[in-house]
């Protein structure tokens, strides 16, 4: 490996290297003091609409210590090769053909969100290539309101809907509760909400090809054994704080920290947060078990944690009708409502649709509603929160006057 050692940030949105492995093209930036460094390198993957622009500062404070190299896999990031045809676990194996050809020492990758999956996945299929491993944004488990919502999601980019499409995708990201405690400014909402309505039909392949990733991945048939760091932001409700603490307590050298008043977007949101974790652990040093923004979560109390990211309460207002795109309607009893989803009981049919459904409560606008499971105790089912305004009138019942205007505009 031969690294670019003058870095500065506008080289990130220049024309990347390019290594290609039996016809599949990984583009990769690499940086470091010196052209040639024995040092284990730091891999930085990123997740959905996130491109090499989005660790500026990740790879400007990394470099005092270490090399980095920032890599795009076919279909993610920058790179717009598809790549319908690979799954998860072989894109990860083409990280191993990486390092392999570039003749790397072990890899300390950090992973976020989707990218999170692949360095997972590379650190436990390919041992001897990882030393170290930061993750964030476990996106793998397929929790079955993330499944449904992430299938939701495709539908609607199917049919063209895609302001639905990005105002779903906003939300999962940035947790519309705790905008105030997470400190997202609204003109980073509602440009993000712009990027993705503006996406390309080649973005939005690439973004389905992910998706369909995720969703047919059967979990980890092993975890990996190097040392490991799991961030959590403890707002995070796509990926919750429990589901990475069930990753960790699979891993034999894990650790697990929450990342005080950040969501999904942690590293961005408490970038200061998450950088004083970084170094100390590439470096093997020792955790605190508190450090400025973040707390280290001892291993006892990992599974544990609670499962519901909002308490669910039985609303005031019960009574409501269940109304499909059929025309057919039913009345319901709510027994729990929340921002994200709920709980009610009647009289349906048999064979519920999976789709076409919205609620309908007194003073408040049609709610669109995905059904998640169904037994003798009734329907648990999740919000799609696809419509601004309907959405914003449910959080200010649920929550009133905790929710800024901006949060689903």
């Amino acid at each position: 490996m031969r690294y670019r050692t003058h870095y500065n940030a506008s080289l990130l949105s220049g024309a990347p290297d390019v290594l290609t492995i039996d016809g599949w093209h990984l583009q990769y930036l690499a940086f470091a003091s010196r052209e040639r460094d024995g040092r284990a390198p730091v891999l930085l993957l990123g997740g959905a609409f996130q491109s090499f622009r989005s660790f500026a500062r990740e790879v400007d404070e990394l470099l005092r210590a270490h090399p980095v190299i920032l890599l795009d896999l076919p279909s993610q990031g920058g790179n717009a090769q598809l790549a319908a045809e690979l799954s998860l676990e072989q894109l990860a194996d083409l990280i191993a053909g990486f390092v392999e050809q570039l003749q790397l020492p072990a890899l300390m990758p950090i992973g976020l969100s989707y990218g999170s999956a692949l360095a997972a996945l590379f650190a436990a299929r390919h041992p001897q290539h990882c030393a170290r491993l930061l993750l964030s944004g476990i996106a793998a488990f397929g929790r079955p309101g993330a499944r449904r919502l992430l299938e939701e999601g495709l539908e609607l980019l199917d049919e063209g809907r895609m302001s639905e499409f990005a105002q779903g995708a906003v939300t999962n990201l940035l947790n519309p509760l705790h905008l105030q405690d997470t400190g997202i400014a609204p003109v980073f909402r509602k440009a993000l909400l712009r990027q993705i309505q503006r996406l390309t039909p080649i973005e939005i392949e690439r973004y389905r090809q992910n998706s369909l990733r995720l969703l047919a991945f059967k979990g980890f048939a092993r975890h990996p054994l190097c040392p490991t760091l799991v961030l959590a932001g403890e707002h995070d409700h796509f990926t919750q704080p429990w589901e990475h603490a069930r990753f960790a307590a699979s891993c034999p050298r894990a650790e697990l920290a929450l990342i005080h008043q950040a969501d999904h977007l942690a590293q961005f949101e408490r970038h200061d947060a998450c950088a004083a974790l970084y170094q100390p652990f590439l470096a093997g040093h020792r955790l605190p078990l508190r450090a400025a923004g973040s707390t280290r979560v001892p291993r006892e109390h990992w599974l544990t944690l609670e499962k519901r990211s909002e308490p669910r309460r039985a609303p005031l207002q019960r009574q409501a009708l269940l109304r499909h795109a059929s025309g057919q309607q039913w009345p319901v009893e709510l027994d729990e409502l929340g921002f994200f989803g709920g709980h009610l009981h009647g009289d349906l049919p048999t064979d519920l649709p999976q789709r076409g459904w919205h609620l309908h409560q007194p003073g408040l606008a049609p709610l669109a509603l995905l059904p998640l499971r169904r037994d003798a105790q009734g329907l648990a089912f999740v919000f799609a929160l696809t419509e601004a305004e309907a959405s914003l009138a449910l959080a200010e019942r649920i929550h009133p006057a905790q929710l800024p205007a901006v949060a689903c505009a």
